[in-house]
C-alpha cells in the first residue's frame, strides 16, 4: 500500500486562465493599494516586529524561556506507598497549587493518596522517580508552558460560570483553555464503604 492509497487530498482542480477584465482589476487594485492610505506588507511586518520587541525584549535578546526543575525525590512509605518528598518545592517553581498537581497525579496514576503538612505527596502504589518525572513533564506541557512563546511565566485561572480553566501567559498575553482533570473508576475500599453507610 502506497502513501497515495492512505492519504487522499481530493481531486486536483484545473487551473483557470484569468480573463483580461480580471487582470485589469488586479492591476487597478495594486495601484490603488500603493497610492492610497493602506500600508504595504513590508511596512506592516516592520511595525509588527517593533511591537513584539517592545513588549517582549527577551525574545529579541535571544533568551530562552527555561526554568530549572528539581529532580523528584521519591521515598518508600511502608510496603504499598511512596512519598514525593520535594513536591512542594516543585510546585513553588511552577507557581501552581500543590492540590492541583496532586489531583492530576492521582488521576493519571489511577490511585489514591494524601498530602502531608510539610508538602509531601503520598501516593498508593510502587512508583519511582522516573514515573514522577515523566508525569511532571506532561503536567508542565499541559498546565504551565505557553504554547505561543514557550514561557513558563503563566497563571492558571478558572471561570466559575463555565467551570473551564485557562492558561494565561504573562510574557506574550496569549491564553488557551486547558483540559479538565478527569478521574477514572476507583473501587471503594471496605473502610470507605463503611464510612459512606455511616454517613447516611
Amino acid at each position: 500500500m502506497t502513501e497515495e492509497d492512505v492519504i487522499d487530498f481530493g481531486k486536483k482542480k484545473k487551473k483557470t486562465k484569468k480573463t483580461k477584465e480580471a487582470v485589469s482589476n488586479d492591476k487597478e487594485f495594486d495601484s490603488s493599494f500603493e497610492k492610497g492610505t493602506q500600508y504595504g506588507y513590508e511596512t506592516l511586518l516592520e511595525r509588527l516586529q517593533e511591537i513584539i520587541a517592545a513588549h517582549n525584549p527577551q525574545l529579541t535578546a535571544g533568551e530562552t524561556h527555561k526554568f530549572k526543575m528539581v529532580p523528584p525525590q521519591v521515598i518508600r512509605v511502608g510496603s504499598k506507598k511512596v512519598g514525593w518528598a520535594n513536591a512542594k518545592k516543585s510546585c513553588e517553581i511552577m507557581n501552581r497549587p500543590i492540590e492541583h498537581i496532586f489531583e492530576f497525579f492521582r488521576a493519571e496514576f489511577g490511585t489514591e493518596g494524601s498530602l502531608t503538612g510539610d508538602g509531601q505527596m503520598i501516593l498508593k502504589g510502587r512508583f519511582n522517580a522516573k514515573h514522577i518525572e515523566s508525569l511532571l513533564k506532561k503536567y508542565i506541557v499541559e498546565y504551565v508552558t505557553c504554547n505561543a512563546c514557550k514561557s513558563p511565566d503563566t497563571v492558571l485561572t478558572k471561570d466559575q460560570s463555565t467551570r473551564l480553566s485557562s492558561l494565561v501567559c504573562n510574557s506574550c498575553k496569549a491564553s488557551r483553555t486547558v483540559t479538565t482533570i478527569k478521574h477514572g473508576y476507583h473501587a471503594a475500599t471496605k473502610a470507605e464503604r463503611r464510612a459512606a453507610r455511616n454517613a447516611k
